[in-house]
């Protein structure tokens, strides 16, 4: 897009060298016509390693979304402790610093592309102590406009903090771009995803949690359980999961995630069950164990009760069956897999959302969700459950009525397999 073509000029020039001389000028302008020369195949490696080397990412970024990642991310600050909610908030950071980059690089080999673009002219050059701007106009083939780069010096490179065309910042047009899943403080994966233009939000990966521990973003959902044991731990490395293993505490742990159902209503993830609760059955007070059990949390009633969907992965119940206990505020499930058929093998579930919402909660579901929840259940039956959870997504309908969500759990690690003391209970 035309507000980034200014980036090839000002990485090209080298301004290590702070003087504007006419062989300076005359060498940049080759550079960049030479750039724009180059075939279509290497605009798209070029333009990203520009913006990479030459982009004050993080600046560009904290100008584009402020304080918008510690305001989505605010339920937690009062749920984790402050290293842990610190590491949280940078990992969605570098994240999104990551999606933009990319959006970025897109946008400026798009403009590469551009028939009309003819190149920039660099009008003036100020630097003071650590900081520069740069006066150029871009010029088209019937026009021409104004663009001012504000620099800065970062580990002894020049690099460019803002861009302003015709008076308005670049990080302003992103900002106006993206304003309406910041307002409506959607989490940060919709926000990466709109950047990355996908018909996908990855909702959780399990990335932000160190091998081996209790998940970062997870916490028991029920206060009664905040004193049990939490049998919950993320394993793997190159793609990490949830592990879940329970003989006798039936633990939710719930995370806030919001994003639009009625935007992305179809729901995938993958998940692994090891060990089923013997004779569990959703149905029976005495033996409602699952062996995996996932909630979607829509919103709240005006009772303040939560409107929610499970599905589950049931002992006995075959695949396709829906209902719920006949207990007030019971939540509806819907059986997904049944039996040891699929035991110890990933499995790729996909669910509508607005579909079952429209049957079992009535009419469309609201446009924020409140969370997700997970359970793994042995108490009922006094047994032992074990199972794993990956990669939890949401589509578009249009992704889902073209036929383009494929079964993605390929490739997903053998599961370590339950903790000794758990097994022997």
């Amino acid at each position: 897009m035309k507000r980034l073509s200014a980036v090839l000029l000002l990485a090209l020039a080298g301004l290590g060298e702070v003087w504007a001389d006419a062989a300076w000028a005359t060498a940049a302008v080759a550079r960049l016509n030479a750039l724009l020369e180059a075939p279509e195949r290497e605009r798209a490696g070029r333009a990203d390693r520009f913006v990479s080397e030459h982009l004050a990412l993080e600046e560009f970024t904290a100008a584009t979304f402020g304080d918008y990642l510690e305001k989505s991310l605010h339920a937690y600050r009062d749920l984790l402790s402050t290293p842990r909610f610190t590491h949280l908030v940078e990992h969605h950071r570098s994240r999104l610093a990551r999606a933009y980059q990319h959006r970025l690089s897109t946008d400026l080999a798009a403009q590469l592309a551009s028939p009309d673009w003819r190149g920039l002219r660099l009008d003036s050059l100020a630097v003071h102590g650590r900081r520069g701007r740069a006066q150029l106009r871009a010029l088209w083939a019937t026009h021409s406009l104004g663009v001012e780069a504000d620099l800065i010096l970062a580990g002894g490179t020049w690099k460019i903090a803002e861009l302003k065309v015709a008076g308005q910042p670049t990080s302003s047009h992103y900002r106006r771009r993206y304003q309406l899943p910041i307002d409506r403080g959607y989490s940060p994966p919709v926000v990466e995803a709109q950047l990355a233009e996908r018909e996908y939000v990855v909702l959780e990966d399990f990335a932000a949690t160190w091998d081996g521990s209790q998940p970062m973003d997870w916490g028991p959902w029920k206060k009664k359980d905040r004193h049990k044991p939490v049998l919950y731990r993320v394993e793997g490395r190159s793609r990490r999961y949830m592990a879940a293993r329970d003989s006798s505490h039936s633990v939710i742990v719930g995370k806030f995630i919001h994003w639009n159902p009625r935007q992305y209503p179809i729901m995938t993830w993958c998940w692994c069950a090891a060990a089923l609760p013997r004779g569990g059955n959703e149905f029976l007070d005495d033996a409602n164990d699952s062996a995996a059990g996932l909630y979607v949390i829509f919103s709240k009633n005006w009772l303040g009760v939560p409107k929610q969907l499970k599905y589950v992965w049931s002992t006995s119940l075959p695949e396709g069956t829906v209902g719920r206990r006949d207990k007030i505020f019971r939540p509806w499930f819907f059986v997904v897999e049944s039996g040891a058929t699929n035991l110890d093998q990933w499995t790729f579930e996909v669910v509508d959302l607005e579909k079952h919402h429209r049957e079992k909660l009535g009419g469309r579901p609201a446009r924020r969700t409140i969370g997700l929840g997970l359970l793994t259940d042995a108490n009922s039956t006094r047994s032992y459950a074990e199972a794993y959870y990956a990669d939890l997504r949401v589509w578009t309908r249009e992704a889902f009525d073209g036929g383009r969500i494929v079964n993605y759990c390929g490739g997903l690690p053998v599961p370590n397999g339950a903790y000794p003391e758990e097994n022997s209970q």
